[in-house]
C-alpha cells in the first residue's frame, strides 16, 4: 500500500502565486528527495519483493490555503512635493526620526508636529523652490527641539561610514523583505484551515481531499493486505488527527479504512489538543478503529515542535536530534537520512513487516 505524506502550512506548488515568497524562506519541501527516501528506506520494508511497486503519494493542499495579496504601497511624495494635513507631519516626522538617537525621539516628535501644524511656516515652505522645502521645515522643526548631547561615535572616515550603513541596511532588507511576505502565507494557513474545517457531517475542502486520499490509499491495498503509513509534517499532523478522530467516523462509507502506522513529523497537535482546538474535542483517534501506532517525532532545536505524550494517550514521544540550527530545524527531519532510516526501523516493528 502507498504511504501518504501530508504537508504542513505554507507550502506551495511552483504554479502557485505564493511559491516565490514560500520559496525563498523554506526553501520548499524538496518532494524529488523525499520520494527517493522513502522510496529507498520505508518502501523495502512494506513490499521487499517490489519495493518500486509501492505507491508513495504526497496529499498536497496548499491550493487551498491563504492567498496572499500584499497592498500596493502608494508612491512616496517627491521631496519637491509637500503633502498636506497630517500625511506632512508623518513624513517630516520620519525625516527627522530616520537620523535622530531614539532617547531625543519624544522631543523630535513634539517639535515635527508643531511646525506641520503651523499654518505660517507651512504658507513659507510651500514658497521656496522645491530642493529648500523639506530644509527649512527640518530646520525649524529641529529649532524648536531641546538642544540634544552630544553623540560620541568613533572616528571613521565619512565614506567608510556611509558604506557600512548602507550595507547594514542592505542585510536587513534581504532578511526582512521575505519574511514579511512569508508571515502572512504561514498564519494564513492555519487561519483558512481552521476556518475553513467544517463540520464531520460537512467536512472542509482540504479535510476533503485528505479523506479522498485516504480513500483512495484504502482501496489501493486491500489485495495486498499491506499496512497504510502515514507521514505528516508540522500542521498535516493536525489535519490527519482532525480526520481520525472526527471526521472517518462521521463517514459510514469509509469505516473500514485505518491508517496502521502515523509519523507526525514537527507537529503541533499536543498543544492544539491541549487548547481545546481540535474538530473531535476530546476524543483521541488512538482510542478508535482508525489508528494503529502514533510515533510523534519533535525536537529540542524546532521550536515548532512539541510532545504529545501528556495530551494524547496512546502517543509514542522521540525527541529526535537535530542539532542547533534553529532556523532550519522545523524542515531538518525530512531532509536527514537518519530520520528516513529510523522511520523504517519503526513500521517494521510495528506493522510486523520485514525488509
Amino acid at each position: 500500500m502507498p504511504v501518504l505524506f501530508i504537508h504542513g502550512v505554507a507550502v506551495r506548488d511552483e504554479h502557485d502565486p505564493e511559491w516565490a515568497s514560500v520559496r525563498r524562506v523554506t526553501q520548499g519541501l524538496r518532494w524529488p528527495a523525499m520520494l527517493a527516501a522513502l522510496r529507498e528506506t520505508v518502501a523495502p520494508v512494506l513490499r521487499p519483493a517490489d519495493p518500486d511497486g509501492v505507491d508513495i503519494a504526497p496529499v498536497y493542499w496548499g491550493d487551498l490555503g491563504a492567498h496572499h495579496a500584499p497592498p500596493t504601497p502608494p508612491p512616496a511624495p517627491a521631496d519637491r512635493d509637500l503633502p498636506h494635513g497630517d500625511a506632512l507631519g508623518e513624513t517630516l516626522e520620519a525625516r527627522l526620526l530616520s537620523r535622530t538617537p531614539a532617547g531625543a525621539w519624544p522631543d523630535v516628535i513634539r517639535a515635527a508636529w508643531s511646525v506641520a501644524r503651523d499654518a505660517n511656516l507651512i504658507e513659507v515652505a510651500r514658497g521656496l523652490p522645491p530642493a529648500q522645502a523639506w530644509p527649512f521645515l527640518e530646520a525649524a522643526a529641529l529649532a524648536r527641539t531641546p538642544a540634544m548631547p552630544p553623540i560620541r561615535r568613533p572616528h571613521l572616515p565619512a565614506p567608510l561610514v556611509v558604506q557600512r550603513q548602507r550595507n547594514l541596511s542592505r542585510a536587513l532588507l534581504t532578511v526582512r523583505r521575505p519574511i514579511t511576505s512569508f508571515v502572512p502565507i504561514f498564519l494564513g494557513d492555519l487561519l483558512v484551515y481552521l476556518d475553513r474545517r467544517g463540520t464531520p457531517g460537512a467536512p472542509g475542502p482540504i479535510v476533503q481531499r485528505v479523506l479522498d486520499a485516504l480513500a483512495r490509499a484504502h482501496a489501493s491495498r486491500l489485495d495486498s493486505g499491506e499496512p497504510l503509513v502515514v507521514l505528516t509534517h508540522s500542521l498535516g499532523g493536525v489535519l490527519l488527527y482532525d480526520v481520525l478522530g472526527a471526521f472517518l467516523p462521521a463517514a459510514p462509507e469509509l469505516r473500514d479504512v485505518r491508517v496502521d502506522f502515523w509519523c507526525a513529523a514537527g507537529s503541533q497537535v499536543g498543544p492544539f489538543v491541549e487548547l481545546g482546538l481540535m474538530a473531535g474535542g476530546p476524543a483521541s483517534p488512538t482510542a478508535g478503529p482508525h489508528l494503529g501506532y502514533f510515533w510523534n517525532v519533535w525536537s529540542e532545536s524546532d521550536l515548532l515542535s512539541f510532545p504529545a505524550a501528556d495530551m494524547v494517550p496512546g502517543v509514542h514521544d522521540t525527541a529526535f536530534p537535530l542539532g542547533s540550527n534553529v532556523q532550519a530545524g522545523h524542515l531538518a527531519y525530512l531532509q536527514r537520512p537518519a530520520f528516513y532510516r529510523t522511520l523504517a526501523a519503526k513500521v517494521e516493528v510495528h506493522t510486523g513487516r520485514r525488509g
